[in-house]
């Protein structure tokens, strides 16, 4: 769950880029789409919306406990979703949480001493989002406390 709530608050992709593969209408704003049409759907924009996930900015990992389902579809799309969905995203997840169990395993994490309470997102690259000025953090062998 803890996984899955930092994958919403800072998806390692802001933004997905798709095409429009056959022609298609939105009714909510009467637009329509023409087969090719190039379509940006803003991830991290969607995924700390307040209308989707109350308190947005808090880090709850309870948002994905077997009790709260979501309440509306496409709306948490860290490896996107349907057929164009990221083929390594089990891949992606087991090495995330592998390493990060390892680390934890040996040390404890702990904020540096010019650590934002909630990072900058840098908007420099359109791949993969980063923070801005890094993310300092201390590393404590777990033996020394």
């Amino acid at each position: 769950m803890a996984f899955k709530e930092a994958m919403r608050m800072f998806p390692s992709l802001g933004i997905l880029h798709r095409v429009c593969a056959r022609k298609c209408t939105i009714p909510e704003i009467n637009l329509t789409l023409d087969p090719g049409v190039k379509i940006l759907i803003p991830v991290a924009a969607i995924q700390n919306d307040e209308q989707y996930f109350e308190n947005p900015s808090e880090f709850i990992p309870e948002r994905f406990s077997s009790d709260n389902k979501m309440k509306h579809n496409y709306v948490y799309l860290p490896f996107g979703y349907g057929p164009r969905a990221c083929i390594g995203e089990r891949l992606g997840q087991m090495q995330s949480l592998t390493g990060l169990a390892a680390v934890l395993h040996k040390f404890k994490v702990v904020p540096g001493a010019t650590s934002k309470e909630i990072p900058i997102v840098s908007h420099t690259s359109n791949v993969v989002q980063s923070v801005k000025d890094g993310l300092p953090l201390r590393l404590i062998p777990r033996n020394q406390y």
